[in-house]
């Protein structure tokens, strides 16, 4: 058993290190590319080409105007702000506070947080989907930065409850393991102006990459449940705080507006968002690339700190379950009780079955007791007779 775990435990540092390797390389890469000078396209030249089905754009006297290709009426257009407020605005600390929050144990002892960790997947999970279905439905007039802020946080709560229950605790593991994949997606295509793949065109591309890195997160998880979730608590809990700092330091001008970017695909904001884009200032870029290559080296950090099951008390997770099951190699494991009653061969079946019924063998302890007071009790009547 000694071996086995030991075997298990280095096994699990070399599917931890190639990770580590190919993040840090991959970093290095994209901020190389993100740093060069690029040559991008002004923003009107974006919004003649924007490809987008739901709108029609035109240029009128230096005055763009958005109209809906169903019933050629004008989409009147609103600010792109999604409820990421202005400087330190109400809202803004708010985001900053949430992200610090729920981001540094998941970074530090994700892994270690049992139900906290998936209450905070599937609340994260609630959280995002909420944020991107209000941020891509709601007009040109919308609701202010702190109603929609403070609903969503309401909505990650729910859900945060809900994944401190037995019935969430599977779903919380899946989708720690897939956003933590997604978190790397997103982070790599932030790595450069107007996204990796600026051209409109090809902005699906961008999706294309981030799914990829999802599912294989979450092919991952299933495969390797130790390693998917070590990986997805890091992924997550950099991310956030990444998050966290750049909202301290650079405000709603870095990674703030790259995700409003990416994800706000609104035809009321198509003009703030196109006309602003997505322009990140050094030190976004920078941050961003070091918490990608920090990603597996905090997972390995919590592999080395945390040696149990990530659920302690169920051994029917992926990995605790091996580990719970294993024999030695010369031995084969016996159905149940087979294995007592025929360890001593000479021992007689009540014994066996005593050793086999532990409630059985403190009964068998009284029938030596009353053979002893029956044999007394003859010897009497044979001298009395």
């Amino acid at each position: 058993m000694v071996v086995s775990t030991r075997c298990r435990c280095r096994h699990s540092e070399r599917l931890l290190l190639v990770p580590c390797l190919a993040f840090v390389a991959l970093a290095s890469t994209l901020l190389q590319g993100a740093m060069a000078q690029t040559t991008y396209s002004t923003p009107t030249h974006q919004l003649q080409h924007l490809q987008d089905p739901n709108v029609i754009v035109t240029n009128k006297n230096g005055t763009v105007v958005v109209y809906s290709p169903l019933t050629g009426n004008e989409i009147p257009q609103g600010l792109a702000t999604d409820g990421s407020g202005s400087g330190f605005s109400l809202p803004a600390v708010l985001w900053i506070a949430f992200s610090f929050t729920v981001g540094v144990p998941l970074m530090l002892a994700g892994f270690r947080g049992w139900r906290l960790t998936t209450g905070a997947a599937i609340g994260i999970s609630v959280a995002v989907t909420s944020w991107s279905v209000f941020v891509n439905t709601l007009d040109n007039v919308g609701i202010s930065d702190i109603t929609l802020t403070a609903l969503v946080l309401v909505l990650f709560c729910f859900g945060f409850i809900f994944g401190l229950l037995e019935v969430g605790r599977m779903v919380g593991l899946l989708q720690l393991g897939i956003q933590g994949g997604l978190a790397i997606g997103i982070r790599i295509v932030l790595l450069r102006n107007l996204l990796l793949v600026p051209e409109p065109a090809a902005f699906f591309v961008n999706w294309l990459l981030i799914a990829f890195c999802g599912l294989a997160s979450a092919v991952l998880v299933i495969w390797k449940q130790r390693a998917g979730l070590l990986l997805g608590s890091a992924s997550v809990g950099t991310f956030l705080c990444v998050l966290g700092t750049d909202l301290a330091v650079n405000q709603q001008s870095g990674m703030s507006r790259g995700l409003r970017y990416l994800i706000d695909r609104n035809s009321y904001h198509v003009v703030d968002t196109t006309n602003n884009g997505y322009f990140p200032p050094t030190g976004t870029l920078v941050m961003v690339a070091l918490s990608i290559a920090l990603t597996p080296a905090f997972a390995y950090a919590q592999h080395r700190f945390f040696k149990g099951p990530f659920c302690p008390v169920h051994d029917d997770d992926i990995e605790s379950l091996h580990a719970s099951n294993e024999f030695p190699a010369d031995e084969e494991p016996k159905p149940s009780g087979e294995e007592t009653l025929s360890s001593s061969p000479n021992s007689s079946p009540v014994s066996a079955l005593s050793q086999s019924m532990p409630l059985l063998k403190d009964c068998c302890s009284i029938p030596a007791a009353t053979e002893k007071v029956r044999t007394t009790e003859g010897d009497a009547i044979a001298n009395d007779s």
